[in-house]
């Protein structure tokens, strides 16, 4: 970690910015001098790092004077982003204080700020800074000698981590207990026994106690079997409050206003009263028993046949808590062993594998059987073929550490990691234990303490989802939820890897819970208060933030006027806190590169903010009180994500954002409107140069805007962009040019989720039907004037299509599925079409209150066209005007879910779930059902024909399978 953070002070010595600024100072005695020598000596010492930081695990002398040259690494550092920092503000005011007028001049904070930007006095100031860090380093150069430190070799290239994360512990060497446990669960259970029984699976850390958890709930008959299922990560020490909430939360249940123990409680009692549930305690620390006996109470009040499973280190916690039954997790075997090593490494390898088979068999003999420690050295190994490599492991000291708690595998992998990766990998010592990582919110605090590289103008971002999946690959990182896409967006961290972690940070990174905080060269703080002085006593401070959403010390604001001491911070969250207002002094943190004040009551944000130059991501997610955004926004030259979304009290954004072309986020943008007495909103023009935004853009008001100024936008440049919402009004505005603009708002072909809402235009524009376009989902709403739909059957590529609120469309025909001459939109002739809606899955049509004809023309000769091929899901509610549906539906063999009636359906052999709400003349009885034999849910919501025939009737003899029904 520490050669990474000597290669980001070079990357900045070496950089053109100081560059010129040491020519600016070359009037101050020996500061180009200062400089070179600390390149110089950094660079020498740098050589050795590697070798140090392999050594501190079994050196406390190494690790201690790794720690000396990771302080100056940091404060080195902070020195020169200072310099260059606080020169480009002199600049900036300089030109303000130029160009404003005298009578602003005298009332403007920002020149009382120039003037304490003196260049001659910071040019003194920084050469004092750097000649005390040459001082610092020369006796860190000095000491070195006396470890016997070695010059790092050029590390052998590995092949690429190209593979996809293969879960195969789950299943190998685990399946007799499997077995063993959910014979347990399933066991009877005595009505005479009141308590929900116990199971506890006990274990060593590495030995998969929890993926087995996960298999055993995956399991068939385990999901048929139970209710409800829950599962509970139990944090170290054991909170009762907090595990009672979680338990809650998994039952679907509802704790926002929850306070006092006794609410919970009822409300736990309440949640589980008289279901038959399971529930998954995962890692277990011993606890006080009075914390777990109040809980049980609660959980008892399940129904008979309930099963409680505990995972835990610690066999004494097992009996501490009732346990019925205890299952002993073992090590593998040595053919389970080899088996799961094999799986994994040799998935890539090609070529003669006996070679390494015989080594890899003497590395899993070392591995003693502990599935954490076999899967993470394959993963290693996996991208080595050189022969070489593998005996290195097979013969290197490191098997011999004896520190608690170490794998020697994590070792092994984190020696394998490239510079850059290490201070990633040791920045999730921030998070606590079982917390899950969230790989975009990751990379944006990465990227704040300047682990990703100071060149903004490249794709950090991409470059940290890189190294997230690198970790991830190299098993660092568990629990994975993926997208659609199988990418992954969250996941996280094994206990034993995070002890790890917590070793290499140890003197850097502190989570802080009632204790009086000592160190104070600490530079990441996780807390559970600010209402604490000692914090802001540590002046070196990088990272202030929550130890997990929402646990806060309400009580914040007695000691919120002394967040300007911590004058390195670079990452602070106040999310979830009880913040109203912010301090103006923020300007004095220049380093600050992340803020998130999301979920608070803020109202306002100081115009300081604006001064907060190297500021990369500003949160502001659901401050419901936020009623406007600082005029001087646009000046924020490296802000990359502006998240607004849920600030429901923000009517306008201020004039210039169109200046912040690094932008990556902007989840809302609003046209139009402003503050009467202040300024005008921004003109959606300003999108113009933000051609670098990401994921979704939703623009509102677009009413107010006009087809020149929509053009002017140029969303067709925005190629990154995956959605795009367009609402053009609220009910009272009055109407505009809604098709001039729509016309005008092509986007990028790559956009994969479109919604229109609220537009007063009677067609839509050719662009939408392009088969240019990779639409995955379109929904049109509040369209109440379009009288025709285009041509949306050609979209290649569109799943799920949700029509809303058309309330002027009469009829659907061949002109939807682009069969009709007329029909515009570009692409090739679509009589020559064979599919029509090739790739739909979901289909909706709801509240279109003057829909009459479905024409579907499988019966008008068209049988050389297939229509709906994949269509799963139809939704047609709140049509009242559509009283017969096409009875080409019946041709729709893929269907499985129809939430409406045709009436010749009885091919629909597939369906599972029929649904028919507010359908008030469709009729229709039991025996009508009896074709459809893989029926088993029936739902009908306000049809009284319905209603009336299928009240009291015995479903089970007019069909082959019996089915519910719900009225």
């Amino acid at each position: 970690m520490a050669e990474a953070l000597i290669s980001f002070v070079l990357e900045q010595l070496g950089s053109i910015a100081i560059h010129e600024l040491v020519k600016e100072v070359e009037l101050v005695a020996g500061v180009e001098n200062e400089v070179k020598r600390l390149t110089a000596t950094l660079t020498m010492i740098k050589a050795v790092v590697k070798d140090a930081d392999e050594k501190q695990v079994k050196d406390e002398a190494v690790k201690f004077w790794l720690k000396e040259l990771k302080d100056v690494s940091y404060d080195a550092e902070d020195v020169l982003d200072e310099w260059i920092t606080r020169t480009l503000i002199s600049k900036m005011l300089q030109h303000e204080v130029n160009y404003a007028p005298i009578k602003e001049k005298a009332r403007s904070h920002l020149f009382s700020i120039f003037c304490c930007f003196k260049p001659v006095v910071l040019r003194h100031e920084i050469g004092v800074k750097i000649r005390e860090l040459n001082d610092r380093l020369d006796q860190i150069a000095t000491n070195k000698v006396r470890y016997t430190l070695t010059e790092s070799q050029n590390q052998r290239e590995s092949r690429p981590l190209t593979s996809s994360i293969v879960d195969v512990s789950d299943v190998i060497g685990r399946l007799d207990d499997k077995e063993v446990v959910v014979n347990k669960l399933l066991g009877e259970s005595s009505r005479r026994d009141l308590k929900v029984p116990v199971i506890s699976v006990v274990g060593t850390g590495g030995f998969g106690k929890t993926t087995l958890a996960k298999l055993i709930l995956k399991q068939e008959k385990v999901i048929n079997h139970f209710e409800m299922q829950m599962w509970v990560c139990v944090s170290d020490p054991f909170n009762r409050e907090l595990v009672a909430k979680q338990i809650i939360e998994a039952a679907k249940g509802n704790v926002n206003d929850m306070v006092s123990w006794d609410a919970l409680h009822k409300r736990l009692s309440e949640s589980v009263q008289g279901k038959r549930f399971i529930l998954v305690l995962d890692d277990v620390w011993p606890h006080k028993f009075e914390d777990w006996n109040p809980l049980k109470t609660s959980l008892d009040r399940g129904a008979v046949g309930s099963r409680i499973i505990i995972t835990t280190r610690d066999q004494e916690m097992a009996t501490q808590m009732d346990s019925t039954f205890v299952h002993r997790l073992k090590q593998l075997s040595d053919d389970d062993s080899w088996l799961m090593f094999q799986h994994i490494a040799f998935g890539s390898i090609e070529g003669d594998l006996e070679i390494l088979e015989d080594i890899g068999r003497d590395i899993v003999r070392k591995c003693k059987g502990v599935p954490l420690s076999i899967e993470v050295l394959a993963r290693l190994l996996r991208s080595k073929a050189n022969i070489q490599d593998w005996r290195y492991v097979l013969e290197s000291d490191i098997w011999d550490v004896q520190r608690q708690g170490f794998l020697p595998s994590i070792l092994f992998s984190y020696y394998d990691l490239p510079a850059k990766l290490k201070p990633c990998l040791a920045y999730c010592a921030t998070f606590p234990k079982d917390a899950k990582i969230r790989k975009k919110e990751m990379v944006r605090l990465w990227m704040a303490q300047g682990y990703l590289g100071s060149d903004g103008s490249k794709d950090l971002e991409l470059e940290g989802e890189r190294i997230f999946d690198n970790l991830a690959m190299r098993s660092f990182f568990q629990d994975f939820e993926k997208d659609s896409k199988g990418n992954i967006t969250c996941c996280k961290m094994h206990d034993l890897v995070h002890d790890f972690v917590q070793f290499l940070t140890e003197s850097e990174t502190c989570t802080f819970k009632d204790e009086e905080l000592k160190n104070i060269n600490v530079r990441h703080l996780s807390t559970l208060t600010l209402d604490t002085p000692s914090i802001y006593k540590l002046k070196k401070l990088r990272t202030l933030r929550p130890v997990s959403v929402g646990v806060y010390n309400l009580n914040m604001r007695k000691h919120l006027g002394l967040l300007h001491q911590l004058e390195c911070l670079r990452v602070l969250d106040l999310s979830h806190s009880d913040l109203q207002e912010f301090p103006s002094d923020v300007e004095l943190s220049l380093h600050l590169r992340y803020l998130n004040f999301s979920h608070t009551e803020l109202k306002e944000l100081p115009e300081t903010v604006c001064n907060l130059l190297n500021l990369q991501t500003l949160k502001l997610k659901n401050c419901f009180e936020l009623a406007k955004l600082p005029k001087g926004l646009g000046k924020l030259c490296n802000l990359r994500h502006l998240m607004i979304e849920g600030t429901y009290s923000l009517k306008y954004l201020p004039q210039g954002l169109g200046r912040l072309s690094c932008l990556r986020t902007l989840n809302i943008f609003i046209t139009g409107d402003g503050d009467e007495i202040e300024e005008e909103g921004c003109n959606i023009r300003e999108l113009k140069l933000l051609n670098h935004l990401q994921g979704e853009l939703q623009i509102i008001n677009l009413g107010q805007a006009n087809a020149n100024e929509a053009a002017e936008a140029q969303l067709e440049k925005k190629k990154n962009l995956q959605s795009l919402i367009l609402h053009f009004r609220t009910e009272e505005e009055e109407e505009n040019d809604d098709e001039g603009i729509l016309k005008c708002l092509v986007p990028h072909t790559n956009l994969e989720e479109l919604e229109v809402r609220s537009y007063k235009g009677t067609k839509l524009p050719d662009w939408m039907s392009s088969l240019d376009f990779n639409l995955v989902k379109l929904k049109l709403s509040g369209l109440e004037e379009l009288l025709q739909l285009p041509a949306l059957g050609k979209l290649p590529f569109l799943e799920v299509l949700v029509l809303y609120r058309l309330k002027s469309v009469k009829r659907i025909g061949d002109e939807f599925y682009g069969l009709s001459s007329g029909c515009g939109g570009g692409g090739r002739d679509p009589v020559q079409q064979k599919i029509v809606f090739p790739k739909l899955k979901e289909l909706g049509f709801n509240y279109m209150d003057a829909w009459e004809e479905w024409d579907l023309p499988y019966q008008n000769g068209n049988n050389n066209i297939d229509f709906f091929p994949n269509l799963v899901e139809l939704d047609i509610s709140k049509c009242n005007g559509l009283q017969e549906l096409p009875s080409g539906l019946g041709k729709l063999k893929s269907l499985k879910s129809l939430k409406s009636l045709p009436y010749s359906f009885n091919l629909l052999t597939s369906i599972r779930q029929l649904h028919f709400r507010y359908c008030k003349f469709l009729d229709f009885g039991p025996e009508d059902l009896k074709h459809l034999t893989m029926l088993q849910q029936l739902t009908i919501v306000d049809c009284p024909i319905l209603t009336r025939r299928f009240i009291g009737e015995d479903v089970s003899s007019s069909s082959s399978d019996s089915y519910i029904i719900s009225i």
